[in-house]
């Protein structure tokens, strides 16, 4: 009786080997059978699924694929159905399916167009990627309010105002004295010197980011003129107005005069004591801007009615218009470093490093203070790191960390450190980065990797629950399903 028993477990054992081995084998088939059937029943989101499976299990199958479009494109147009389309244009598949899906985006991006005419919004990216806010009230404060007097200071306030006002409630404002996402820092710099270029530099905004989150904007306002005289409260006004757009997100420039964010407004609206209206277009771009959902923020609270892809195109769109206004504000102010630094940028998406550096070099010569010398610095770290000239790429990270020992230079440093075999600095990088940010998944799971390849499983796995110990709701993050395993 017992050999029998023996013998049906083992039966029952082998048959469930084999019948997991199928179901592995034609797993795709079978999700993908499942999605049609849903199909035909008209359970549009359970035939999604069954497809999305399907895919991720290599079943490519072109039918399958022209259903899954047409269930998105007749489902509501969700940020989540948009993404997905994009994903199936950006594949490497090429079939009826990417070109139904490409079509209607491309007639999505006409009824946009239509919709938002006479923006500027395609010179919104920062390094191809929107930027903004992710959640409201936008906090702002004075980092040096006794450096300015009070109608200074008022003509700052009164640009927040208007800007809210414009936005179409997309956007509120609140003062506070600690951690704003907006700094306002007065500053009386010496902008006849010739690094300057005299006629560019009367304020400039520049980010902090660290790993796609936006952590704050940092406007700095020139209070006097070129004589030494200090501006006037409309004056401040209309300068407080481009580099508040600037620190919403808005990283380029509008070709024409007459809007806010072209180049020159700065300088322009210096010249007389009247205060300057927003034009229609600046008020369409912004709110159109806040509509986008961002590649970088620092929240997810808000509701967004776009994906990039939509409003911006694809990569090669943006670097195309990022390449075009670099050089377009090389020509009008030679002596500042931001068009350099951005033309160096679309260069190294295009993996043109030698150019790339080139005209990093040449940013570094006109840079004025150390927020552009620090930009420069990471830049060419970056660019020599493609270039796999990782010595050169330490130095240049070196150099940078003496202006700023930001984050992304020890991972910068980690990731060149990883590419040279050199464990032990790479791990003290990354736990110097965990012990900093210990909400950061990435990090975590780099310095996982370097002790899974070292085979050592047990570090591996300690890391990776001491990172769920500290974060539990990141259980289920995709990031983790494949160190399932560390965890039985």
């Amino acid at each position: 009786m017992k050999n029998r028993y023996k013998i049906y477990l083992y039966s029952f054992l082998f048959l469930l080997v084999i019948f997991a081995f199928l179901f592995r084998t034609h797993a795709g088939e079978f999700y993908g059978t499942i999605g049609n059937y849903y199909y035909k029943q008209g359970n549009i989101q359970q035939a999604q699924n069954f497809y999305e499976r399907a895919f991720l299990l290599n079943n490519n199958d072109y039918k399958l694929r022209i259903n899954y479009v047409n269930s998105i494109i007749n489902s509501p147009l969700t940020i989540k159905s948009q993404e997905k389309l994009v994903k199936i244009v950006e594949s490497d598949i090429k079939d009826s399916a990417s070109v139904n899906a490409e079509y209607f985006l491309y007639n999505l991006k006409r009824e946009i167009h239509n919709k938002y005419p006479e923006n500027y919004i395609k010179q919104a990216p920062y390094n191809q990627k929107i930027v903004h806010w992710g959640k409201m009230p936008i906090t702002f404060g004075f980092k040096n309010p006794y450096a300015a007097n009070d109608e200074l200071i008022k003509g700052v306030t009164d640009a927040f105002n208007e800007l809210e006002r414009a936005s179409s409630c997309r956007i509120n404002f609140k003062q506070v004295k600690i951690n704003p996402d907006i700094w306002v820092e007065f500053i009386e710099e010496d902008i006849k010197s010739p690094e300057y270029g005299k006629k560019y530099i009367v304020a400039y905004t520049s980010p902090t980011i660290t790993q796609n989150k936006l952590e704050n904007m940092t406007i700095k306002l020139n209070i006097k003129d070129l004589d030494g005289k200090i501006y006037s409260q409309n004056q401040i006004y209309n300068t407080s107005l481009h580099e508040i757009f600037h620190a919403l997100g808005f990283m380029g420039h509008s070709y024409n005069k007459e809007n806010i964010m072209h180049m020159a407004k700065d300088n322009e609206t210096l010249q007389n004591d009247s205060k300057s209206a927003l034009t229609y277009a600046d008020k369409i771009t912004l709110q159109l801007l806040y509509k986008i959902k961002p590649d970088i923020t620092n929240a997810n609270e808000l509701e967004y009615n776009y994906v990039p892809y939509l409003i911006l195109g694809d990569n090669d769109d943006i670097n195309y218009t990022k390449f075009n206004e670099a050089k377009n504000y090389i020509r009008k102010a030679p002596n500042i470093p931001n068009g350099y630094i951005d033309l160096a940028e679309a260069l190294v998406e295009q993996k043109r490093y030698t150019e790339a550096i080139k005209y990093l070099e040449k940013a570094l010569q006109v840079s004025h203070n150390d927020d552009s010398r620090y930009i420069t610095l990471y830049n060419l770290a970056v660019a020599y790191y493609y270039q796999e000239l990782f010595e050169l790429a330490l130095d240049y990270v070196n150099y940078a960390q003496e202006i700023n020992d930001k984050d992304e230079l020890h991972l910068l440093k980690a990731e060149i450190y990883g590419k040279q075999n050199k464990t032990k600095e790479a791990i003290k990088e990354y736990e110097y980065l965990i012990k900093n940010n210990q909400q950061n998944i990435d990090y975590a799971v780099n310095l996982a990797n370097i002790y899974l390849k070292k085979h050592d499983y047990l570090k591996a796995r300690s890391i990776l629950k001491n990172f769920l110990n500290r974060n539990p709701q990141e259980k289920n993050n995709p990031k983790l399903s494949s160190y399932r395993n560390l965890f039985l």
